[in-house]
């Protein structure tokens, strides 16, 4: 049996030096954003501590995550956390997210012993504390369990997005403005906490 290549296929065969160089530059190209997404983290909390907030990074999956002390434990992870990520652009380390975006993430409240209907009320809880304001969070793929209010930045594409990895300035400044509608979530959540009792 004869296998017919395509023809890129055949352009890969046929430069497969340059491929091969392209391969290790982009693996070399991989840590080098997340040691600029770090870079851009450690700034960010900084910027977040006087505020208030605690701030980490997941510079693997392209994130700065942020949240209150009182919303942690010294032994486990914050109950809620803050998220500003999506920075990668599609198909950089399986990205599939079209857009930048923002998420209240609250699947870590099951290490506090919540159960499902008791996470499912606090999801249900902080929707109808915001009134209103909640259509701005409902992107179609929050879930009450695990990030019950997120918004993707649609206003901001693959092009914009490799502008601001290129950047670490404009990476700051845009992780800045996006976790400033995030912590106006803050008293909100604190209260909803309260009122679990957790």
């Amino acid at each position: 049996m004869t296998i017919m290549f395509n023809d890129v296929e055949r352009l890969i065969l046929e430069r497969w030096t340059e491929v091969v160089g392209l391969i290790d530059a982009h693996e070399t190209l991989q840590h080098r954003l997340e040691e600029q997404i770090q870079s851009v983290a450690d700034r960010v909390g900084r910027w977040a501590r006087p505020q208030g907030f605690e701030v980490d990074s997941s510079p693997r999956d392209g994130e700065i995550n942020a949240w209150k002390p009182a919303w942690a434990d010294r032994r486990k992870d914050p109950k809620v956390f803050l998220t500003v990520g999506g920075f990668y652009p599609i198909g950089f380390r399986k990205v599939e997210d079209s857009h930048p975006y923002m998420w209240v993430y609250t699947l870590n409240l099951e290490q506090y012993k919540l159960k499902e209907q008791q996470r499912t009320a606090f999801a249900h809880a902080l929707r109808t504390a915001l009134g209103g304001g909640a259509r701005e969070w409902e992107a179609h793929d929050v879930d009450d369990l695990e990030g019950p209010l997120g918004r993707y930045l649609v206003e901001y594409d693959d092009t914009f997005r490799v502008k601001l990895l290129l950047d670490p300035d404009a990476l700051f400044e845009f992780c800045t403005k996006q976790f400033e509608s995030l912590f106006a979530l803050a008293d909100t959540i604190d209260a909803e906490l309260q009122r679990l009792g957790k």
